[in-house]
């Protein structure tokens, strides 16, 4: 399938290279139509053909237009192949690594996708998420995107590590000559508040063939507004309010009031007492609320700018040169919650990170001697920190400087490139959490024992004004500081090398050498373990890495390709690593190319696994096996017992808040890791092979269909604590860790008899990273293209979808070691993913309709997922109905303009129906604690995104 036309429209990208050679150029302006041979994303061999062996996915810049996406992450969540739960943002709030966005193809983690700018790498976050190390796409520009390829297998025998489930290469405009600008502004029409806007100037000179040289520059400015769920509360889904009208977790309310108040309030309630003076607004018991959706965020708000300039000079016919510098600067202001205080006797567990000693903080009752006291007795305290400062501010700078040459030696091409990249990220965080240290000076003792009569009355005031100084002792600011920096040289030279049956064979060979060092560095109160229930990760080494490649491909007969590629990585103290590859491809007839491919595939540890770090982490959410189900027994009792009372009886809400409490404790369980580097680790291996042909059943229209099946092994990681704790009595000593059964602060004595409790509550698990887990995923990539002539214009179809056949991880402590359960779907796993787009051009304008299809998901994840079994939904009230994500459909619809002259004006309309997406009460109850869905989409509804472009 030679045809010219397609070929123009589809030119694959130039790996290691942003553009084609002066001599290439030159010919082309000689003659337009003659055919130009391009290295393909996935190879390092020019061809001319559009179809590959290796299946690779094309969006061009047309196409990203009528998509409306704004941002580099958008589109990446437009992928079949890609993870829709992807690090994000806007959801990065608890994540390691805030501020940052990630693409996950195949389900397969952000470390195993690896990310190209104009067919080299760019520097990563620089803060892992935990342990994943990965490229932030929030760094990357849109404007000045010319296409997107996507190699939907593992591309490690090319580009090396991380290659495993894919390459996204990311290919910026080449010989751009003008000056553009361009204005956008999207904004949800059923809640206005929720808009984000971009600007960005775009200009080029000089043209290659003729000027002998080309210089490109831009800049794209980003505008994101923060969000609260106040505003919004009364427009989420009912269903959800049906569901979950029960008491929501830690607030002491029925949720089915939507927007309930929280009886942690300021300036607070004593229970058995009533709220405290000055209190504004109360509720029928007499205790003070407040509006916990006032700091509940719904989006955090980002600021970023993104610049590129990049240029080339033909320095003779045979010779060119070519630089590129990238910058980026990103930040994004997080809203917490303020802090609360509870006086039921709970306990928070942590570890000092310098010592791996545990930490505790025990929520006191306000004593009998208090002054706002007066029940003559101690007594619960349910307060709100309104002076909190409650934030988490992340600000990030990443770039890219590169230089190089390329040109002809003979039938040869060659390249070499050198460069340095980094990225470095402050990220601060005040508010939420006390500190251990800070408390006890200005409010008092953190342990159940110790007598403190001025407990509360020391320098923080109750329900009063206080003090910078009081604040800032209280409520340090703390965080991180991350850094990476990473400097390269590399070289190829490819051409051909003989011939073999009349046709040419074809060889490239080449090499890198690269040196990376990468810090995280926690403030001093997080590395003490000072601010209570937080953890620290530190990083701090540094590895230089070397590698070779060599490809070849011949053709035994005219309509068979066969290519053959290696590539040998070398890590510091990991053995060499050979990633060989082998493809197919099978022109049929003029109308059909069967491809395959095999290879295989690794991902080298990275700094923060096998190098010096530490993590220290706290785990909530985890149900404790061996005292659950007796917290629910007991919650049930506590509930059943504040029924029975009248609303005025203030006994009422401290039995309802002790229900919630005895449930949170036990069944959402609260302990903390501690994690080590591990200098033994192998590498992540993988094997994955690919099946599938292209067909061009009529001229303008064409169909492919690619099996693909990917198992890796060695993966490294660690046991979930789910695993660890359904295990614990096979595990080896240290590896869970109790509290003595003395220390109980959920139970009493009587009722750890009562309700058979024998085992002390959870402090921590300890462990380090391993090659321990397996993933295998398989399925089924299909593509659709057409160009069809109506009587009123043409219509151009792109369609893709990916069909889940198989998604299986391998658990080790599961009957001595065995494969868990078929994911693909189950909760957050789909197992059709599709999308359709058709253009109908009239005259001036251009309208798209596209379609986007998600299969529906169990609610249950894998096997020892028991809560979302069809039975436990049962337990839980859902109707069968509801143990399930229902199937969603959304149409999108763009508008474009272009009858005045240089001006082009778009309308672009996202969920064009207003359709919610379908209700997701796993994701509703668990991360959003029974009170705010997970999907802002279910009240964002339909949104608007108007985009005007000049061409000065």
């Amino acid at each position: 399938m030679k045809h010219k036309l397609v070929l123009k429209q589809c030119s694959l990208a130039v790996a290691l290279a942003l553009g084609t050679s002066p001599l290439l150029a030159q010919d082309a302006a000689t003659d337009p139509q003659a055919p130009q041979r391009v290295i393909i994303t996935g190879s390092n061999l020019k061809r001319i053909d559009s179809e590959t062996a290796t299946p690779v996915q094309v969006v061009k810049k047309e196409e990203i237009t009528r998509m409306g996406v704004n941002t580099v992450k958008e589109l990446m969540d437009t992928l079949t192949s890609a993870d829709r739960n992807a690090l994000s943002d806007v959801g990065g709030s608890n994540s390691f690594a805030s501020g940052a966005s990630s693409v996950s193809l195949r389900g397969l983690g952000k470390q195993s996708t690896l990310v190209l700018l104009n067919s080299r790498r760019v520097a990563p976050y620089a803060l892992a998420d935990y342990n994943e190390v990965f490229t932030n796409l929030d760094t990357l520009p849109l404007d000045a995107v010319e296409r997107v390829e996507i190699l939907r297998n593992g591309g490690s025998a090319i580009y090396g590590s991380d290659a495993v489930a894919g390459v996204i290469n990311i290919i910026t405009r080449s010989d751009y000559k003008g000056l553009q600008a361009r204005a956008s502004h999207n904004q949800s029409t059923r809640n206005s508040q929720i808009h984000e806007s971009t600007v960005a100037l775009t200009g080029g000179m000089g043209d290659l063939a003729t000027d002998r040289y080309n210089v490109l520059a831009n800049v794209e400015v980003y505008r994101r507004n923060a969000t609260n769920w106040r505003s919004m509360v009364d427009d989420i889904n009912p269903a959800y309010g049906e569901k979950f009208s029960a008491v929501a977790p830690g607030s002491g309310q029925m949720f089915g009031d939507r927007g309930a108040p929280s009886t942690f309030s300021y300036p607070g309630n004593i229970i058995g007492q009533g709220a405290l003076p000055g209190c504004e607004t109360k509720n029928a018991a007499g205790l003070c609320v407040y509006d916990r959706f006032s700091r509940f965020q719904a989006q955090p708000s980002a600021n970023r700018v993104n610049a590129l300039v990049s240029g080339k000079l033909a320095i003779s016919d045979t010779l060119e040169g070519f630089a590129e510098v990238l910058y980026s600067h990103t930040k994004t202001d997080y809203m917490s919650a303020f802090a609360t205080y509870d006086s039921t006797g709970s306990t928070s567990i942590w570890g000092d990170p310098r010592t791996g000693e545990q930490r505790s903080f025990t929520y006191r009752p306000l004593p009998a001697t208090h002054p706002l006291n007066t029940t003559g007795e101690d007594a619960p305290l349910r307060y709100r920190f309104v002076d909190d400062p409650g934030y988490r501010s992340t600000s990030s700078d990443q770039y890219r400087v590169l230089a190089g040459l390329r040109g002809n030696l003979g039938n040869y091409d060659w390249e070499t490139a050198a460069g340095v990249m980094g990225s470095k990220t402050k990220d601060r965080s005040r508010g939420g959490f006390f500190s251990l240290s800070g408390f006890q000076q200005v409010i008092g003792a953190t342990d159940e024992d110790t007598v403190d009569p001025l407990f509360f009355n020391r320098g923080y005031r109750i329900g009063q004004p206080n003090t910078a100084e009081v604040l800032n002792t209280l409520f340090p600011e703390n965080g991180y500081d991350g850094k990476i920096t990473q400097s390269f040289i590399d070289g190829k030279i490819s051409g051909e090398v003989g011939k073999f049956m009349g046709n040419p064979v074809s060889v490239a060979v080449g090499g890198e050498i690269r040196h990376e060092k990468f810090a995280i560095n926690p403030t001093a109160n997080l590395m003490a373990g000072d601010i209570v229930s937080n953890g620290a990760s530190t990083a701090n080494a540094s590895r230089t890495n070397s590698s070779v490649f060599a490809e070849g491909n011949l053709k035994p007969f005219n309509t068979l390709e066969l290519t053959g590629a290696v590539r040998i990585d070398k890590f510091k103290d990991v053995k060499a690593h050979a990633s060989p590859k082998l493809s197919a491809r099978w022109e049929a007839t003029p109308q059909l190319m069967v491809r395959g491919t095999w290879e295989t595939g690794f991902r080298a540890p990275n700094l923060t696994e096998s190098a010096q770090s530490t993590k220290f982490s706290f785990t909530n959410g985890e149900p404790d096996p061996k005292r659950c189900d007796q917290a629910q027994a007991l919650a049930k009792d506590l509930r059943a017992q504040s029924d029975a009372l009248p609303t005025t009886d203030p006994n009422k809400q401290f039995l309802s808040a002790r229900a919630d409490t005895v449930e949170g404790n036990e069944c959402t369980a609260s302990l903390a890791n501690t994690v080590r580097n591990n200098p033994d680790l192998k590498p992540e291996t993988s094997r994955s092979a690919t099946l599938g042909f292209v067909v061009e059943p009529v001229k303008g229209t064409s169909f492919s269909l690619d099996v693909w099946h990917i198992k890796r092994k060695d993966e490294i990681g660690l046991k979930s604590t789910a695993e660890l704790l359904a295990s614990e009595d096979s595990l080896p000593p240290g590896t869970v860790t109790r509290l003595p059964v003395e220390l109980d602060r959920t139970f009493t004595a009587q009722e750890r008899e009562d309700y058979g409790v024998a085992a002390g509550p959870l402090a921590s698990t300890s462990g380090m990273f391993e090659n321990t887990a397996q993933t295998k995923t398989s399925g089924v990539d299909l593509s659709l293209t057409s160009r069809i002539k109506t009587p009123i214009g043409r219509v151009d179809v792109v369609g893709n979808a990916t069909y889940l056949l198989d998604y299986k991880i391998f658990a080790p402590n599961r009957n001595g070691g065995s494969w868990g359960d078929e994911l693909a779907g189950q909760h957050g796993v789909s197992k059709l993913t599709a999308n359709l787009m058709g253009t109908l051009g009239l005259g001036a304008f251009n309208h798209s309709l596209r379609a986007t299809l998600r299969s529906p998901q169990k609610l249950q994840y894998d096997y020892y997922d028991e809560q979302y079994t069809p039975a436990g939904c049962a337990d839980s009230g859902y109707e069968p109905n509801e143990c399930r994500v229902a199937s969603y459909v959304r149409w999108d619809y763009n508008l474009s303009y272009t009858g005045i002259r240089n001006l082009t004006l778009s309308l672009f309309v996202r969920n064009l129906l207003n359709h919610r997406p379908p209700v997701d009460l796993r994701q509703f109850g668990a991360d959003g604690g029974g009170v705010i869905p997970q999907d802002l989409e279910d009240v964002s509804g339909r949104s608007v995104r108007v985009t005007a472009e000049y061409r000065f």
